[in-house]
């Protein structure tokens, strides 16, 4: 974005360096969602794996995980064979390993859950999708939580609106090619710093759910 800036008045001469400009701050916003899916996707697996190490596994975590653990893991399975088969016909390995770790923790209580199974973006990280992730690991009010936990930078609100006005733009981007008004880089700016503080927020609320958890015993 400042290389962006820095060569503006070449861009307002250069049709095809605007051009370019113009994709790659387009680009940048499918690349920012990405980076969002794959943070819940890192909190998911953290979560599981560090109450794991405290001696939780599936069943000391409760009915619901249990039942989630069972009912989006069939889900994740489904669009995990649905993609090797496509990219391997034939080869159901990564589906094959997945099953076994499905089956693990109804086999043996200690075992954990499958993080995928709570971890169900969709593609589609809009508010309502990071929300239910993040009940899904029993923070309830997520926004209001990780407003407070980054001493109200972004209110519950904000971070709801401001997430979904760049899902809204990112989903321009990706599944057209297009946007009626390309964002500017201060814009896209702003977009990061959004993500990087509801992500600081996630993460402190996540490790503070896991604290309540262990002490609650």
């Amino acid at each position: 974005m400042k290389s962006i800036q820095g060569q503006a008045p070449g861009a307002l001469k250069d049709k095809y360096l605007r051009a370019q400009h113009g994709t790659i701050q387009l680009g940048s916003v499918v690349l920012l969602s990405g980076y969002l899916e794959s943070y819940l996707k890192a909190i998911c697996e953290a979560y599981f794996a560090e109450l794991l190490t405290k001696g939780f596994g599936a069943k000391k975590l409760g009915d619901r995980v249990v039942e989630t653990h069972l009912r989006e893991g069939a889900g994740h399975l489904t669009d995990l064979v649905k993609r090797e088969s496509k990219k391997s016909p034939g080869s159901l390995t990564e589906s094959e390993a997945f099953v076994r770790r499905l089956v693990a923790p109804i086999l043996d209580a200690n075992k954990a859950p499958v993080w995928e199974a709570f971890a169900r973006t969709q593609g589609n990280p809009s508010p309502r999708v990071v929300k239910d992730v993040l009940k899904g690991l029993g923070i309830s009010d997520p926004f209001q939580r990780a407003s407070v936990a980054v001493n109200g930078r972004y209110s519950s609100a904000t971070f709801d609106q401001l997430l979904q006005n760049f899902v809204d733009l990112r989903n321009e981007c990706a599944h057209t090619g297009t946007a009626q008004v390309v964002p500017s880089p201060s814009t896209i700016y702003d977009f990061v710093m959004l993500l990087r503080t509801l992500t600081l927020g996630i993460a402190k609320i996540v490790d503070l759910r896991v604290t309540e958890i262990i002490d609650a015993v």
